[in-house]
Order: structure tokens, then C-alpha cells, then sequence
């Protein structure tokens, strides 16, 4: 039996494998609205619900969207607040808010494990838990484990790690008036942040052997443009991107990268940083440019959220057979990634699976 993991590394290495690759992964409070219906139909589509398990499912009752109103700060010193659980919420409270902080501001130890982009670690199919550091021992327990299953052997650093985590720190408006000034204290950061993630890197590498893929995340686009000039991104994130991709495709492995929104005029600068699997949204950044990347990067792409949340069975089934049709390729290089939120309906998520198993061969 082929293994996901094998699957997987065909795709995206451009190794000509007997098809694509798909992921459904609805959000925490999808389940808990639909609960053992929507598990009924990750039963029976097993391949496209990795995540699910039926023995780490709980819910919160009643059923229904899960309000929740809690604080939390994460290994930096950034203050959070959520008020939907299964959702991160927004920092309210930035540590570097005026640079007479930075004298004292300590990056968290990057032996005690990876810290979490929140406080807290994130499922999709229970509430999370207030952590801001994941230790080491449980990482790797968890790696080894996905290796003995057939799955990706995958070392995860925490969403947002580098331009997030400056507007995260600094604040938005503080963060582009520092870039627009060429701030000092803002090129240091920048450094001090790139060696701790280079540590951490460092760090996988000497305790896991055959690592198959490092997964980053950095949201940097908006909806209809990119949050970051291309002139800013080459001058403040593009060095930092390629020092550590690099350090992690020195061991073999292949580098991933998560970026939500309209990034279009980024595209070449990621590639050149060492990017191998690109995971981007279709719907902010077009069909018809998207389309220029086949064949030159594998590429995980993120279905219409708007279109899985809202759609009708029919408009979803048109759609997403029309995507996997478009990017079909015998070598590889494409996978689909499918997030539903609220209020997706329970027949567009059955239909969407049906369509991704009638397009998903490329034999």
C-alpha cells in the first residue's frame, strides 16, 4: 500500500505519481456544529481527512459556533485575545511597542522546544491548549510517530515566525514607519530573530534523521495586494527567509511555506529563497496567474474559502473539478488544500470530497 507519505513527497518532488494530493480540513467549529455527521464523511474519505481521528475529537455543547472570550501571551511576551475557540484571535498588546524595550526584550530559549504562534496550540478537532512552548521531547515523540504511520516526517515552526512576528512584536503601523526610516533597532531584531530560528533548525536536525520537509508560515499578502513592497521584502525578510530555508534543505529536506493573501509580485523572491512547496489561496491571487507557476514549484493550493464556506454543492462541485482539471500535470507539483469555516453546509463538504476523488488521478 502507497503511504501518504510517499504521496506526498512524489507530488511535491515532481516524481510522476498516480495522483494528486487533497486535504479537507474544516475548523474546529465546523465539527462541533455538525459533529457525527461530519465525521460520518471523513469515515468514508479517510485519504482526505488526515487530520481527523475519531478517538481526538471532543466537543463543546451546545452545538454550534463555540464562543469564548480568553487571554493569553505568548513565549515573546505578546499579549492575545480570542473569542472564538479554534481561532487565534489578534495580538492586543504588542512588547516592543516603543523601542526603549528592546535593551531587555529575551527571545525565548530555543532548547526548551518551538514556540507556538499564540500561547496556545491549535487542533481542528477539540479546543486548543494554553502552551507557549511545545518541548522537544513531545516533538520529536510526534515526529517519530507520523514516520512509523507513513506520514510526512514534518518539522513545524510556528506560523508567523518572521514578518508576522514583527507586527506582532512592533505593531503594524510601528513596523512600517520603522521600514520606511531604515530603524536600526529594527535590523537587529531582524538578526537576533533569524538566529533563534536557525537554532531551532539546528536543533531538529541533530535529533531527527530524514527529516522530509520543514513547514513555515508567514502571511504576507492582503486581498488584493501584498501587505510588503517587493523593495521592502528583498531589504528586510527575503535575507532572513534564505539563511534559514537554506539551513533546513541542507539536510535533503524540502522547505514549505504557508502564505495567505494576494503575494503575486513576491513569488520570484520566495523561489529564490529555497521554497519548494508554495501553499497560496487562489482566490486573492488568480486562476490565471497561479497558472504560471506549474511546472516550476510544487504547489499547495487553497481553495476559495469564501466559495467552501457559502457555496452551493453544485457551485463547489463546478469549481473545484474545474481547479483540478486546470493544474493537472503527470509530473506532480500539485496539491489542494481545502479549509471550511463556518457557515460551510454539511452537503457542500460531502460534495466537495466527492469531486476531489472523481479529479484526483493522473493516470
Amino acid at each position: 500500500m502507497v503511504s501518504r507519505r510517499d504521496v506526498y513527497l512524489s507530488v511535491a518532488r515532481f516524481g510522476f505519481p498516480r495522483a494528486m494530493l487533497a486535504t479537507i480540513a474544516p475548523f474546529y467549529p465546523v465539527w462541533n456544529i455538525y459533529r457525527e455527521r461530519l465525521e460520518d464523511i471523513a469515515k468514508r474519505y479517510p485519504e482526505l481527512f488526515p487530520y481527523y481521528n475519531p478517538k481526538d475529537v471532543i466537543y463543546i455543547d451546545p452545538p454550534g459556533i463555540p464562543y469564548t472570550d480568553i487571554v493569553k501571551v505568548d513565549a515573546f511576551g505578546c499579549v492575545w485575545r480570542s473569542k472564538v475557540v479554534g481561532y487565534i484571535g489578534e495580538v492586543v498588546k504588542h512588547p516592543l511597542d516603543d523601542w526603549s524595550k528592546f535593551r531587555d526584550f529575551k527571545l525565548p530559549d530555543p532548547e526548551a522546544g518551538v514556540p507556538t504562534e499564540s500561547g496556545e496550540v491549535n487542533y481542528l478537532t477539540r479546543q486548543g491548549i494554553a502552551k507557549a512552548i511545545v518541548p522537544w521531547n513531545e516533538i520529536f515523540e510526534s515526529m517519530e510517530k507520523a514516520r512509523e504511520r507513513g506520514d510526512i516526517v514534518s518539522a513545524w515552526l510556528p506560523h508567523g515566525f518572521l514578518f508576522l512576528r514583527l507586527i506582532y512584536l512592533r505593531g503594524w503601523t510601528n513596523l512600517f514607519i520603522d521600514m520606511y526610516r531604515k530603524r536600526n533597532e529594527l535590523y537587529q531584531l531582524i538578526d537576533t530573530l533569524t538566529n533563534y530560528y536557525l537554532e531551532i533548525v539546528k536543533i531538529y536536525k541533530r535529533n531527527i534523521n530524514k527529516i522530509d520537509i520543514f513547514t513555515f508560515g508567514d502571511d504576507l499578502g492582503g486581498t488584493d495586494r501584498s501587505l510588503i513592497r517587493p523593495t521592502h521584502l528583498k531589504e528586510f525578510i527575503y535575507p532572513a527567509y534564505r539563511k534559514i530555508f537554506q539551513e533546513a534543505k541542507s539536510s535533503g529536506a524540502l522547505v514549505y511555506l504557508h502564505t495567505d493573501g494576494c503575494t503575486v509580485e513576491l513569488w520570484d523572491q520566495l523561489i529564490d529563497s529555497g521554497v519548494d512547496v508554495l501553499n497560496i489561496q487562489d482566490r486573492p491571487n488568480g486562476l490565471e496567474n497561479i497558472l504560471k507557476l506549474k511546472g516550476r514549484i510544487a504547489i499547495n493550493l487553497d481553495i476559495d474559502r469564501q466559495l467552501l464556506a457559502y457555496g452551493k454543492p453544485s457551485e463547489v462541485k463546478e469549481y473545484v473539478s474545474k481547479v483540478m482539471n486546470l493544474f493537472k500535470d503527470p509530473r506532480g507539483g500539485f496539491m489542494i488544500y481545502c479549509e471550511i469555516h463556518p457557515p460551510a453546509n454539511l452537503e457542500s463538504i460531502e460534495e466537495l470530497a466527492k469531486t476531489i476523488i472523481e479529479n484526483i488521478s493522473l493516470q
